[in-house]
């Protein structure tokens, strides 16, 4: 059977056609589809900020070899686009990556395909008790969720902050837990940065932390910390967890600062450097 390549005939979902492929059989049958999307991120991945992401998606009903040579197929084509996008910004260091839960048989895949592992890291930290984590100058309000408006506003900074967009419903089901925050931090009535932070399993444990483009230099982050734990000390939890993307080396020396220690290692997704 061969097996036919190509792109769609018009963009699709925000996506350019010429990052989008299309696997057909020779009878016209559909076999699966890849595509890639580029992003510019400074925030989580400083050192790479070019991120290239690529998926691949194989129809679940066909054989166990036409799978795989389907898969390798749309591979070779994808990670090609991807590494032309990558020479239109030849001013960034970039990393192509493919997202995805750990899966034996796809991180093989993409291994062979020369990708390396990412992980993400989980750090813990005590919090001391003295001297209180104080501060000054900075005002701290509270995101309204029930407030379509004010949801919106903070969806918009947190998909310009973060690689994957928020999910509306997890932050939804997130806010029933016990000392949960959603927090800006402003000087002079203006944005500086924000949080998410809750207990969870005895910890305080902080989902999202970060600090807008504009506000970098000014000592924000390390003012979200001494809130945070200033916060949880006033709710009798003396220890905090977290997890960052490995390669958010930022954030991680960051925590470091703060006493975090890495304690464990979860598999995110497989990338290369180019």
């Amino acid at each position: 059977m061969s097996i036919e390549i190509k792109n769609p005939k018009e963009d699709q979902y925000g996506n350019s056609k010429e990052n989008i492929f299309l696997a057909f059989s020779d009878d016209g049958s559909y076999l699966g589809s890849a595509y890639t999307y580029p992003n510019i991120n400074y925030h989580q991945a400083h050192e790479t900020p070019y991120l290239i992401f690529i998926d691949i998606d194989i129809e679940s009903n066909i054989d166990k070899l036409l799978k795989d040579e389907v898969k390798q197929k749309l591979f070779d084509k994808v990670f090609l686009r991807a590494k032309e996008l990558q020479r239109e910004r030849t001013d960034l260091k970039a990393r192509i990556y493919s997202g995805f839960g750990y899966n034996n048989e796809k991180l093989d895949f993409y291994i062979k395909n020369g990708f390396d592992e990412n992980y993400s890291i989980i750090m813990e930290a005590d919090i001391e008790e003295n001297p209180k984590y104080t501060f000054t100058e900075v005002e701290v309000t509270e995101i309204n969720l029930s407030s379509q408006k004010e949801l919106m506003e903070y969806s918009a900074i947190y998909n310009e902050i973060f690689i994957s967009p928020l999910d509306v419903d997890a932050l939804l089901e997130q806010s029933k837990e016990k000392h949960f925050k959603n927090l800006y931090f402003l000087v002079d009535g203006n944005i500086q940065g924000g949080c998410t932070i809750f207990e969870k399993d005895g910890y305080g444990y902080i989902e999202t932390l970060y600090v807008l483009s504009e506000a970098r230099g000014k000592g924000i982050s390390k003012i979200i910390v001494k809130y945070i734990f200033n916060y949880f000390l006033s709710k009798n939890l003396n220890k905090t967890k977290l997890e960052v993307w490995e390669l958010n080396k930022r954030a991680i020396n960051l925590y470091k600062s703060f006493g975090y220690n890495e304690v464990e290692k979860n598999f995110m997704f497989p990338g290369i450097t180019i």
